[in-house]
């Protein structure tokens, strides 16, 4: 196949975790930080920092304002700024578990998986059964290819959360990486239920169809992926490969055609098999 599934960073993004303060802040500090939270929640991140620029300068000891400050700043993609207010943040109130699991997405973010992971683990021992952090440690897990941790990990948030589709396709990457392509075509096709608009998960479990030999099934869930997703050139890239493998040639030099067109950056990749594809008049 072109190209391995990757994990999918979205979910993380919907852990981030915005708090408010248990106590009321005085005066200044207090309207500086309702306006942060207002500004945050309408997607104006770097007003909502100066905000809470305000709010720490009027309350210096005030550690849901240096989380949320350390928000925003995640979603501007500044991981380094936002680790900084999470630090600041912890050590003004230790028991502040939103920010041990922001700081974990963070580090996330950041590809420090294994900082994220002591995160999430802190995480875990205050709150057990918060699925979407056991989630998010199997991700980093299985970014690390520690697999059989992550799927422990994505088996307990599945008991937590059994409705949550990420886990069901996250799991069955985790399934395919280490050879378990009967358990990994199992979890897509239940993520597949939960979220049928979903073309990457038809992708993904045509992909454990083709390395069980089970190319028919492959193409099927090919031609769904791209009624989904028409402009995704590695679904085209993908189909093409097993059309050749089934000496569908013609069709196969379709779709690596159609692949190159769509992503330029994989033409050296598919110019190789467009050449195996040739037709017996094109070779002559």
């Amino acid at each position: 196949m072109m190209g391995r599934e990757k994990l999918r960073l979205w979910p993380l993004l919907s852990l981030i975790m915005l708090v408010i303060p248990t106590a009321t802040l005085a005066g200044a500090a207090q309207d500086s930080f309702n306006q942060g939270v207002k500004l945050y929640r309408a997607g104006k991140y770097r007003e909502a920092i100066a905000a809470y620029d305000r709010a720490v300068k009027a309350a210096p000891d005030a550690a849901e304002a240096y989380n949320n400050r350390g928000l925003a700043y995640f979603k501007l993609g500044d991981y380094d700024n936002a680790i900084k207010n999470y630090d600041q943040a912890l050590k003004l109130e230790p028991r502040l578990t939103d920010a041990q699991a922001n700081r974990g997405n963070a580090r996330f973010g950041r590809k420090e998986f294994e900082g994220a992971i002591k995160d999430y683990d802190e995480v875990i021992k205050h709150n057990p059964k918060a699925p979407g952090i056991h989630r998010q440690r199997g991700l980093a897990y299985a970014a690390l290819g520690q697999n059989e941790k992550a799927i422990e990990d994505f088996n307990q948030a599945q008991k937590l959360d059994p409705k949550d589709g990420e886990i069901y396709y996250s799991r069955g990457l985790a399934y395919r990486r280490i050879g378990r392509h009967e358990d990994a075509i199992k979890d897509y096709s239940d993520a597949i239920k939960l979220d049928p608009r979903n073309a990457q998960s038809y992708n993904n479990r045509a992909n454990a169809y083709s390395l069980a030999g089970k190319y028919d099934l492959a193409l099927k869930d090919f031609d769904d992926a791209i009624k989904l997703d028409d402009k995704n050139a590695r679904i085209y890239a993908n189909r093409g490969a097993i059309k050749l493998r089934l000496g569908r040639t013609e069709e196969a030099q379709k779709d690596l055609k159609r692949a190159a067109e769509l992503d330029p950056s994989l033409r050296e990749k598919l110019q190789a098999l467009m050449q195996d594809v040739k037709t017996p008049s094109q070779k002559q």
